[in-house]
């Protein structure tokens, strides 16, 4: 191990202390070992088990004597030679990274431990209050209050779906510096730019698919002006004070977003708010839905994989 130690230590650049490339060496050792029932006497046998994706992929998942790794182990594991790949200069970065994060999913799936308890709303409520409202779609209205409705009926956003710019891709792709604004574009497609988004989790640009969705928005469009948000002013007039910048705009709107939908919510005898019915699309995300489905709902509420399991879902 002693070449590839000084390699590790050389590409390092001082990056990580002494203790997590010791970390990193022993999980390439013990995983090699455990490959190939030997500790690697060069460092070409480590580059060749890196590149050996099927058969490491076996060694990490597979029981070795009746043992099966843990789910931590294995990300450790997986963590390390992602870092071996890039200091091979190595092209399976995106394979290893895939495994990485359902591994992820894996884990807190398996962690999940939330107390025992129903959401506010039901399934059975929520498809009812949407039913309801479509049939009373039939005025300018109507028609706004079951576009914004199904956003959060079917999208586990934060409330910025209140500060949704209607825009047309060309005028889109012309704004260079897109700041904390967040779009409709064309009506068919979200971009969240701002509201705990960029700085942390970077921007999000949603297509939408949903037909009936596209439908009823294409339909409240008709009754809203280009480069004009979508379903919230920002304030009761549509005008605003001098020296009113966007974050206290979207603040307002934001507001805006969750008193209607207490309202709207309180009128059909549901007691909830926005987040409680996040709490039931994520929750049914995490007991039927595919790994991916997972990943995308964590990525769409701008949250990382265990903030999603451990808060959001609640218990199976």
């Amino acid at each position: 191990m002693e070449q590839f130690n000084l390699l590790l230590s050389d590409k390092n650049a001082g990056k990580r202390k002494q203790s997590s490339l010791d970390v990193i060496s022993n999980n390439i050792r013990r995983l090699y070992n455990r490959c190939y029932d030997e500790d690697p006497e060069d460092i070409s046998q480590i580059q060749y088990m890196v590149e050996d994706v099927d058969h490491t992929f076996a060694c990490l998942q597979s029981p070795v004597e009746g043992k099966k790794l843990s789910l931590s182990t294995m990300l450790s594991y997986t963590n390390s030679l992602l870092i071996a790949n890039d200091m091979f200069g190595l092209e399976h970065a995106g394979t290893y990274g895939n495994l990485e994060t359902e591994l992820q999913v894996r884990r807190a799936d398996a962690q999940r431990k939330n107390p025992v308890k129903e959401t506010k709303i039901n399934r059975i409520q929520l498809d009812t209050i949407l039913s309801d409202l479509k049939e009373q779609a039939k005025s300018k209205i109507g028609i706004r209050t079951y576009a914004l409705f199904q956003i959060v009926a079917k999208y586990p956003f934060r409330l910025e779906t209140a500060t949704l710019e209607n825009i047309s891709q060309k005028d889109y792709d012309d704004i260079q510096d897109k700041g904390v604004r967040n779009f409709l574009i064309d009506g068919k497609t979200f971009a969240f730019y701002g509201y705990k988004t960029n700085k942390k989790y970077g921007t999000r640009e949603i297509p939408i698919t949903d037909e009936d969705l596209l439908q009823s928005l294409s339909e409240h469009l008709k009754s809203v002006e280009e480069s004009s948000f979508v379903f919230f002013d920002g304030s009761k007039d549509g005008t605003y004070e001098e020296g009113m910048t966007i974050e206290k705009i979207q603040a307002k709107q934001r507001n805006n977003l969750s008193v209607w939908l207490k309202r709207l919510l309180k009128k059909h005898k549901v007691n909830a708010s926005a987040t409680d019915i996040t709490k039931l699309l994520i929750s049914e995300i995490w007991d039927t839905g595919t790994t991916q489905e997972k990943i995308q709902f964590a990525m769409w509420r701008g949250h990382d994989i265990n903030t999603a399991s451990k808060v959001y879902a609640t218990a199976k």
